[in-house]
């Protein structure tokens, strides 16, 4: 997947505040975009027959170009997400993704960031909104 938005040197995840917006990145759901995405999750790529992007691809390449924007230490995972999908999408479409740290909180050694993520379609509809969650070790 490449950006159609040149991203500036990514940040460290300690460095996020909260309230911190992630530069609009844009990318097309091409259909060899979404083979990838079919092949990485094990499934078929005859859903691709249907001409509608899978609803988990979107937010997949959402938080993949989203997190362009900062680096994770190793070791990091993604330990939750709540997903609201608005709208089939279909495969071609270009999708202009934002995202922003909603919320941050360490436990012990653990340091969690909250991203509040949205994409659009390229008649500027919402497709997907939601949150998820990062931990990292200190």
């Amino acid at each position: 997947m490449k950006n159609k938005e040149s991203n500036s040197s990514p940040v460290s995840f300690k460095q996020l505040p909260i309230g911190y917006e992630f530069p609009s990145v844009s990318y097309e759901l091409s259909a060899s975009v979404i083979t990838k995405y079919l092949e990485a999750v094990g499934e078929q790529p005859d859903i691709l027959k249907s001409g509608i992007v899978p609803p988990l691809a979107i937010a997949a390449c959402t938080m993949t170009a989203s997190s362009q924007s900062f680096t994770v230490p190793p070791g990091s995972i993604h330990a939750s997400q709540e997903l609201e999908f608005l709208k089939l999408v279909p495969i071609g479409t270009t999708i202009s993704c934002s995202g922003k740290i909603a919320q941050k909180l360490e436990r012990g050694r653990l340091n969690l960031i909250v991203l509040e993520i949205n994409a659009l379609n390229q008649d500027g509809e919402k497709v997907l909104t939601g949150k998820a969650t990062i931990a990292a070790p200190d």
